[in-house]
């Protein structure tokens, strides 16, 4: 019910002033207790005595408790009340009056029957101050005022400055291992730093001082700095401390600074302080943040990387054959023993412990059930390695030079030496014949090893005149697109993963298929999102950059 209510009080010297407020509630309680829509201050009112109900046929009036109502002067428990109408609730007069657009009802309160001198008198006299029960506000300020500093300034100081250590003698030659700084402790230590949690010192070097880098770095010495501190020098970054950010006795779990405003009073016009910068600026995840940028390989023979915008529809030359839409087609996955075979994403993409990124594919986990390297009809179970052009030319000789010198070799045109029956004896010039048959067979696998339908499938293959200088141009292929970001996929795992990468129309092996940030702000807004997940910057970015120099220098570490 949208309720207009309004205070009338008549002055001495005539007229009437009117305090309008505005309620908005289903039920209207009426009463002295402050929780009371109508607020009525008045001791000869019950704090709860009436409710006001809206209904299809106007307002309903109902008493509360044992006080009766009167309706227009007639005593009355509950009833229906329309405009002109006249409820007294004890020395109030409530009047329903026309409402104003907008409004279910409208009421005016005024008090027609003063409390009278002995009433006033009464409630003087039922008041009960400090000052008469001899405890004056005064008296117990300053008591107080020198308990605490007495409690927790003066004690604790001279307990730092009397004993240095806990367990120095005291009186009597007694151990003392009362500690009054407790008082001072602002909160449970976090977990990681329980083992050192009576030694306030460790962290607390010097009385009165902040904590320095150089106390956190005795352990923590490996952190890096957020920026080269030579290319950017600023001293937001080279002095930033480290608890201006993680701050401890807030519990058992680790506490850092979450919230965005710590990056975007930077990142949100780098070229005021940092106008040799390549990164642009971004000040909210929903409103003001640049397409994302991962880092490709452009020139893999140079091992060339460039960062390229997915609006730019970036390559990724990789030197690799691949084609996503082949090997997710089923009737085109046929297997070396016969049959096909339906792949899923999961086939070859599986994350690693811990859910972030993912375990790199490799040809012997990944592949080698398909595409076997075999080179030798009579030998169906006999492979070449992966990946090194020079050994699997080395392992062709030695295999079919082995097989010559053996004998029994069963292919009709092979010559007669190497078809012999195993073990009989070759003179010289029959193993030279031998060998001259095998070094020749060697060529002919490699050439087939070589060829489009192996090694060509997949890779880039130079041929040379001389099979030794037959080379495979090295692969190049991407293990983390975005290395200034951090992704868990464990995190999305009810997500497919075709709702983010569309592999399944994809027909080169150089399509970059990451989603744009359009579909991640699908699910995440803002730092101070309520529609959707509140993404801030430290979401998917870290202050600490690996490839950076530590934050706190050896020497600053050694006179610690």
């Amino acid at each position: 019910m949208e309720l207009r209510l309004a205070f009338l009080t008549r002055r001495a010297k005539g007229g009437v002033s009117t305090k309008e407020e505005a309620v908005s509630a289903e039920v209207v309680r009426i009463g002295r207790g402050t929780e009371n829509e109508v607020y009525l201050p008045d001791p000869r009112v019950p704090l709860r005595m009436a409710t006001l109900h809206h209904t299809p046929n106007g307002l309903f009036c109902e008493a509360v408790g044992a006080a009766d109502l009167r309706l227009n002067g007639n005593v009355t428990r509950n009833a229906e009340v329309s405009v002109g109408d006249t409820i007294g609730v004890g020395p109030y007069e409530i009047v329903v009056v026309d409402p104003p657009e907008g409004k279910d009802a409208a009421i005016t309160v005024e008090l027609v029957q003063p409390a009278g001198d002995d009433v006033k008198d009464l409630m003087a006299r039922s008041r009960t101050t400090l000052a008469a029960g001899g405890m004056s506000k005064r008296t117990w300020a300053w008591l107080f005022f020198l308990a605490v500093m007495v409690g927790f300034i003066a004690l604790p100081i001279g307990g730092h400055f009397m004993h240095d250590e806990r367990t120095a003698d005291g009186p009597m030659g007694m151990k003392n291992d009362l500690s009054f700084d407790v008082a001072w402790k602002s909160g449970e230590i976090m977990d990681a730093h329980k083992f050192f949690a009576e030694d306030c010192g460790a962290c607390h070097q010097k009385a009165f001082e902040k904590t320095p880098n150089r106390a956190c770095a005795a352990c923590h010495g490996n952190i890096r700095h957020h920026a080269d501190p030579v290319a950017f020098p600023d001293e937001d970054l080279t002095e930033a401390r480290c608890a201006s950010c993680h701050k401890d006795h807030q519990g058992p779990n680790p506490m850092f600074h979450a919230d965005q405003r710590l990056c975007t009073d930077c990142h949100g016009d780098l070229r005021d302080d940092a106008p040799n910068t390549t990164l642009a600026d971004a000040s909210d995840f929903a409103a003001d943040h640049p397409q994302f940028r991962p880092t490709v390989s452009t020139d893999p023979s140079k091992d060339v990387w460039t960062r390229i915008s997915l609006d730019d529809a970036p390559k990724e030359i990789s030197n690799l054959k691949f084609t996503h839409k082949t090997h997710m087609n089923e009737k085109k996955m046929r297997l070396p023993t016969g049959g096909t075979r339906q792949l899923q994403c999961t086939s070859c993409h599986v994350t690693e412990p811990g859910g972030g990124l993912m375990v790199k594919v490799e040809m012997e986990t990944h592949c080698a059930e398909c595409h076997q390297l075999t080179f030798e009809p009579t030998a169906p179970k006999r492979q070449v390695s992966h990946g090194k052009p020079k050994m699997v030319l080395r392992e062709l000789k030695e295999f079919y030079a082995a097989r010559a010198l053996e004998g029994g070799v069963p292919d009709e045109k092979a010559p007669d030496v190497v078809r012999r029956r195993p073990g009989t004896p070759l003179t010289k010039p029959e193993r030279k014949e031998a060998l001259d048959w095998s070094r020749g067979r060697a060529i002919e696998a490699a050439s087939y090893i070589f060829s489009a339908s192996q090694c060509g499938t997949c890779h880039e293959v130079v041929k040379g005149v001389d099979p030794e200088a037959w080379t495979v141009q090295p692969v190049r292929l991407t293990e983390r697109w975005q290395p200034k970001s951090h992704f868990s996929h464990d995190k999305h795992r009810d997500m497919q993963c075709t709702d983010c990468h569309n592999a399944a129309e994809s027909m080169s092996s150089a399509d970059v298929l990451l989603p744009k940030i359009e579909t991640c702000r699908d699910c995440h807004g803002g730092g101070t999102s309520t529609a959707r997940v509140p993404s801030t910057c430290i979401m998917c970015h870290g202050f600490h950059t690996p490839d950076q120099p530590p934050m706190v220098k050896p020497k600053e570490m050694a006179g610690k």
